[in-house]
């Protein structure tokens, strides 16, 4: 008996072994550290001590398919609750005094990139609550394991691990102590790693491009996202309009740039607002609630905060949430 209890321990340790293994011990893992070593002038046992410190869990080709996520995701809330959980007295609040002890920094951001500071406070609202809330996930283990994972999208986190790994060295960062989100999103911008390489900027001068710290770094950083993305100065963002039931089906539920101009929209039929030139490119989009559907007319720079996160709801809760911050702000000047 105790032969057979001593087996099943040592199967048992087998297995574990077995299926929960340093990264390093993989093909896939340095086959990518080699090319890293090749490609970008890494030296090959600081990688190689690094990725020994993440562990994966063995997988056979059947798993590698299957996707991850949670039961409930961000496609299945309606657009009333998905709204509710940002538009909040709380979040107003906050963002309020925010833009008080930041409102200089906010100036500069809006003159050189041509953004206006309630969006970029929003944008900081909605994304860490203002630097609050920056992530706990370590982000070498979450990439590591997104890439070599079952994630349908290993290609993509393929991607941000290099790109990680290099804004690690640039920035003199300590690529085992990063932490952010679940997906691998940065700093109080969330950033992914290519995004904070190639937008990111030193909005300080003080030769340190930091966005876990510095709150001046990220208002310049997301204004020159925004900026990138072709944001239009001076221009629109939304306009509500009223659709009778004919002409639902023009508005669409997910992402769409603007190709037609506002007299193609008129020439169907919708009542535009008559301050709107007739070449001024428009898209129509339509928000599902619970108990009712919202029909917008969006400008190209609704598209651009699309670009930030491609949700819809996401951009049109910027926009909701930097109205109120903006008239709560300008009611304490």
């Amino acid at each position: 008996m105790r032969f057979v209890f001593i087996a099943f321990l040592l199967f048992i340790n087998t297995v574990v072994f077995a299926e929960i293994l340093p990264s390093t011990h993989f093909k896939s893992v340095q086959a990518f550290i080699n090319e890293m070593v090749q490609t970008h002038g890494f030296n090959k046992s600081e990688l190689q001590f690094i990725f020994s410190k993440i562990t994966l869990k063995k997988v056979n080709k059947s798993q590698q398919q299957k996707t991850t996520g949670s039961s409930q995701t961000s496609e299945q809330v309606s657009w009333e609750k998905y709204q509710s959980l940002f538009v909040t007295e709380g979040r107003i609040d906050g963002g309020v005094v925010f833009w008080q002890n930041n409102k200089q920094t906010l100036l500069k951001a809006e003159r050189i990139y041509g953004v206006p500071s309630e969006i970029i406070v929003a944008i900081l609202g909605i994304e860490t609550n203002y630097g609050k809330i920056q992530g706990t996930h370590p982000t070498l283990k979450t990439l590591i394991g997104k890439t070599f994972g079952t994630s349908s999208r290993r290609d993509f986190y393929r991607g941000e691990l290099e790109s990680f790994l290099l804004l690690a060295r640039e920035n003199t960062l300590p690529p085992l102590a990063i932490k952010g989100s679940w997906a691998g999103a940065l700093g109080y911008a969330q950033f992914i790693p290519s995004s904070y390489r190639y937008y990111a900027v030193d909005f300080d001068n003080d030769f340190s491009v930091d966005l876990f710290n510095n709150t001046k770094d990220a208002i310049g950083s997301i204004a020159n996202y925004l900026a990138k993305h072709d944001w239009q100065k001076d221009d629109g963002i939304v306009e509500i309009v009223k659709l009778d039931e004919s002409q639902q089906s023009l508005a669409q539920e997910s992402i769409s740039k603007p190709t037609q101009n506002a007299q193609y929209w008129r020439e169907l039929g919708l009542n535009i607002n008559s301050t709107i030139s007739d070449d001024t490119k428009l898209s129509l989009i339509r928000l599902n609630g619970n108990q009712s559907i919202q029909t917008w007319l969006t400008f190209w720079n609704f598209y651009a905060i699309t670009r930030y996160n491609h949700d819809i709801r996401y951009a049109m809760t910027v926009y909701q949430l930097s109205e109120q911050l903006k008239q709560k702000f300008t009611s304490t000047i």
